[in-house]
């Protein structure tokens, strides 16, 4: 009679938010994103908010990854990019996300900044908060809400990517300082 050890292995991640903690705006606001059925809005995704009407809009990223090209990047999966954004000076034509790495941002011209590594922004809106909790996006509900978080500190490489000019210095949201990106 001996005793047998069995490895299991669990799914799981870091946490986005340093111990949790996070200071939440009261009420929700409306995603203004037409995001497809099933999607997922991770914790720590930045947002801009618009006050008078309780909306928030995403602010979104991609970060580059091995392979691809600067006409045809390679991009991590879940950046919510969608054809006809702009990234840097051009429009992104298609998304394929047949590949269960990354997907594949094919851009109208060349992006020299789509290199490995790099972080882009899309689009020209930059973050004043992010969202508090992970949400599925499902059709069957009226409209989608977000809690958005603005005081907070983030582990930035477990989090959504954030572009640098969203920053001042190296880690703080440059419309709230309250809300600090760091690496642990």
């Amino acid at each position: 009679m001996g005793i047998v050890m069995n490895k299991s292995d669990y799914k799981g991640s870091f946490p986005v938010f340093w111990r949790g903690e996070a200071k939440v705006l009261p009420g929700d606001f409306k995603l203004t994103d037409d995001l497809p059925e099933g999607t997922v809005v991770k914790k720590g995704t930045p947002i801009k908010l618009d006050f008078a009407n309780m909306q928030a809009t995403l602010c979104k990223a991609i970060r580059v990854v091995s392979g691809g090209s600067t006409t045809a990047p390679h991009v991590e999966k879940g950046s919510h990019v969608a054809v006809s954004d702009v990234i840097g000076e051009t429009t992104v034509s298609s998304i394929d996300t047949s590949n269960a790495d990354y997907d594949v941002v094919t851009l109208a011209a060349a992006e020299s900044g789509a290199t490995a590594g790099a972080t882009l922004a899309v689009g020209d809106n930059e973050p004043e908060a992010v969202v508090e909790k992970d949400i599925t996006i499902k059709k069957d509900m009226g409209f989608q809400t977000v809690s958005a978080a603005y005081d907070v500190v983030i582990l930035k490489d477990v989090a959504y990517p954030v572009a640098t000019e969203w920053l001042t210095g190296e880690m703080c949201m440059k419309n709230n300082h309250s809300i600090k990106y760091i690496r642990q």
